[in-house]
C-alpha cells in the first residue's frame, strides 16, 4: 500500500502539469496539426461544459 501514494502523487502531479501546459498554450497559430476549424478561443465546439479549458 506504501507504493500508491507516491504513485499516485507522480501521475496526479503530471496530469496537472499537463493540463496546464496544453490550457496556457493552446495550438498555435499556423501549427501544421491546427486544423482551423476551432474558433478564436482555441476551444471546438464539442468540448464538453464540464471540463475546464
Amino acid at each position: 500500500m506504501r507504493i500508491w501514494l507516491p504513485t499516485l502523487s507522480v501521475v496526479a502531479v503530471t496530469v496537472l502539469l499537463a493540463w496546464w501546459f496544453f490550457a496556457s498554450v493552446g495550438t498555435l497559430d499556423g501549427y501544421p496539426g491546427d486544423s482551423g476549424l476551432c474558433p478564436a478561443s482555441n476551444i471546438p465546439p464539442q468540448w464538453p461544459d464540464w471540463i475546464p479549458a
